[in-house]
């Protein structure tokens, strides 16, 4: 990555852990390399308070314009009692850490790119900000303020203003447990499908969707059976409905997934 800053490194591990679900032999490796992360954060002042910030402003909705970049800003000056050379110094040990655990196995595609654009974005508030000002790329500093700015202002899935901190093993644990009851029936085009969605974006998710619409369609569209007719005419005008929702692809997918199965 260009960028290596609490936010990344978070979500390389989510990665990590979400790719170790379907595959026990990696497991506890995963398990080590989140508690690995845990505690450099609680270790570095500057780690925990870069979680907490990146944590916030992702999460925030703030409508007003003028409050919306107040939030910002009150965000931005909390490193204010830092250097940029200290801040430089603990982004050095996720580099060293990410390097030593991670990298290796995990490739761009894997990463929500949403998710990175918006972490470089504030990264790149905070450097700029403990810049001298002869040394301040403006250009660069207002194209990252101004895409915070409209994330801020932008609906979303909301958790707002949470101060959380990175999983510990015990909630692991129970999310795998948890995980390997749900799925233990599956078949291997239905791990298949499961995988891709833990490792897709939003714009992989999209075009799966219409794909998934798509066959279903063709298969449905293809019957022939006058006592299923309004049946298959409901489910058709059903899957036609279907647009892309953060909250909702991933169960329309599957949805299309079983759908597809039952009629072949």
């Amino acid at each position: 990555m260009k960028n290596v800053n609490i936010g990344v490194a978070n979500l390389i591990i989510c990665n990590k852990l979400n790719e170790s679900y379907l595959n026990n032999e990696i497991l506890d490796e995963s398990r080590k390399t989140a508690t690995k992360l845990l505690d450099i954060v609680k270790k570095s002042p500057i780690l925990q308070l870069e979680f907490k910030v990146y944590n916030n402003i992702q999460n925030k909705i703030v409508e007003n314009e003028v409050l919306a970049k107040e939030y910002i800003d009150k965000h931005i000056e909390l490193f204010e009692v830092y250097t940029l050379e200290e801040i430089e110094a603990e982004r050095k040990k996720l580099q060293e850490f990410l390097t030593e655990e991670v990298l290796g196995t995990i490739t761009e595609a894997n990463y929500d790119l949403e998710k990175i654009d918006l972490y470089n974005a504030i990264d790149t508030l905070v450097t700029e900000s403990l810049k001298n000002s002869e040394d301040v790329d403006v250009d660069e500093l207002h194209e990252a303020f101004t895409f915070v700015f409209n994330h801020v202002r932008s609906p979303k899935v909301l958790t707002e203003n949470v101060e959380a901190e990175p999983v510990n093993e015990e909630v692991i644990e129970i999310a795998v447990d948890k995980f390997n009851e749900k799925y233990a029936s599956l078949d291997e085009n239905d791990k298949e499908l499961l995988k891709t969605l833990i490792k897709a974006d939003w714009r992989k998710k999209k075009t799966l969707l219409e794909t998934y619409k798509t066959e279903t369609l063709e298969i449905l569209e293809g019957i022939d059976k006058d006592n299923v007719q309004d049946n298959i005419k409901k489910a058709i005008d059903k899957i036609k409905e279907m647009v892309y929702d953060k909250k909702t692809v991933d169960d329309n997918i599957i949805g299309l997934h079983e759908l597809k199965k039952e009629l072949l």
